[in-house]
């Protein structure tokens, strides 16, 4: 976009270099037929004289369902060139709004993201990348408004500059008063009565509350959530669960009851994080595509981050880890939290102790995902043999009278990998298949 003082000096010039010849005619380059001005006395804009007429000019923007023509490249400051995309056959597509003023009337003012836009034409080229994502607001069918700060990155993304760029030959450099921001930029929160700072209904679901938006706007603003979020179909989309979208990621997330009745935070299934967890995750209070996260583990009581989102001002709790097991080297967990696939060689233990039947003491080796070590053991049913490492806090069944802690740290039994009977593999976890 055009600085202020560039546009005073370009208008200036341009002033007179057209002061004795407003009641004459002037020509586009390329066209050979004159273009008449509006008016003899008519502003001079940034485009210099209006243009009544533009359609004598090669039209463009078809695609996009704009209004636009071709203006030849060379009567456009250079500052202004990059805002508007070229022509095939040469020069720059210009909105006809903009030649049937010259350039010289500012563009409409706006509510973007519930704060301060101008309506700019789906004919330029940032305005059409992005036109799903912003809103028609007041302007006219082929604009759409765009923010003066991006809603983000908190930084000016150049389209309100038009304001300065776009006037009247000799008319003081002011901006016209925006109109009331809607969100209270005093609050941390964004207000639920303002509109959505990006309306999901335009972009791709990909989860039952998120959408897909593309990985360039995300790493440009906060390069961090990129590891975060799932990729979409389209890898070069991700996807964002819509309370990040519609609020501008200002938010604080529900509180809930989580795992082993510790403090927690609702949050969207379409994180990979909460997906991988989900069957340790109750639901709680949270809605339909969302699951409760404890604000600390449950296994070593460190910080999960669930609650140290956006707006959360921390949990008001204590860590409530889960009761250990086993001497020390198991822990208590929920049998709702152990899927059913995973309890054949679980036991209560001491859990019962709390409640019976509604823990399982479940090894350390298993809820750190610890490596299985190789171990080569002796025993007097099964002889020599081969295997893993286990913890024997596990219910090996009959089948522990056939091992040994062998080659094992204390604690641990050498499960075989291969039955010594039949020689059939055992499928302990860690065996080669």
């Amino acid at each position: 976009m055009l600085p202020a003082k560039a546009c005073l000096q370009f208008v200036a010039a341009l002033t007179l270099a057209v002061a004795g010849c407003n009641g004459g005619a002037i020509s586009n380059a390329g066209d050979d037929d004159p273009i008449d001005l509006v008016d003899p006395s008519a502003c001079i804009g940034v485009f210099g004289a209006p243009i009544p007429n533009p359609g004598v000019l090669p039209g463009c923007c078809e695609a996009e369902g704009g209004a636009a023509h071709c203006f030849a490249a060379d009567r456009a400051p250079q500052a202004v060139k990059n805002a508007f995309s070229s022509c095939a056959s040469g020069g720059l597509c210009v909105p006809d709004t903009m030649l049937e003023t010259g350039g010289s009337v500012a563009p409409t003012s706006c509510t973007a993201f519930g704060g301060d836009g101008v309506c700019l034409s789906v004919c330029m080229p940032q305005v059409a990348e992005n036109a799903a994502l912003l809103a028609q607001d007041v302007c006219g069918a082929t604009e759409r408004c765009a923010p003066c700060i991006h809603p983000i990155m908190m930084m000016p993304t150049g389209a309100c500059d038009l304001r300065e760029v776009m006037v009247c030959a000799g008319e003081p450099l002011t901006d016209p008063p925006p109109p009331s921001a809607c969100d209270d930029p005093a609050t941390c929160e964004y207000e639920p009565s303002c509109p959505p700072v990006v309306s999901v209904e335009s972009l791709t679901p990909c989860a039952g509350d998120a959408h897909c938006l593309d990985r360039s706007v995300i790493a440009g603003a906060t390069p961090e959530l990129v590891n975060e979020l799932a990729p979409c179909t389209d890898a070069s989309m991700l996807c964002v669960p819509d309370v990040f979208l519609e609020t501008g990621g200002k938010f604080t997330p529900p509180t809930c009851t989580s795992v082993n009745e510790s403090e927690g935070r609702c949050v969207s299934r379409a994180l990979p994080s909460v997906t991988a967890q989900a069957a340790m995750l109750p639901q709680s209070s949270c809605g339909t595509f969302e699951l409760c996260v404890p604000c600390y583990s449950p296994l070593d009581s460190s910080p999960t981050g669930a609650c140290a989102t956006s707006c959360d001002l921390g949990p008001t709790e204590p860590p409530k880890p889960f009761a250990s097991c086993c001497e020390g080297r198991a822990r208590c967990i929920p049998t709702a939290s152990v899927p059913g696939d995973q309890t054949d060689n679980l036991e209560g233990h001491e859990c019962d102790d709390l409640a019976e039947g509604a823990y399982f003491c479940v090894p350390n080796q298993i809820l750190n995902d610890e490596p299985t070590e190789p171990c080569e053991a002796d025993n007097f049913l099964a002889g020599y043999y081969t295997g893993v490492c286990l913890s024997d806090c596990l219910d090996f069944g009959i089948g522990g009278l056939a091992m040994s802690g062998g080659s094992c740290a204390d604690g641990y039994s050498c499960a075989p990998c291969e039955n010594p009977l039949t020689g059939a593999p055992t499928g302990a976890p860690g065996c080669a298949p």
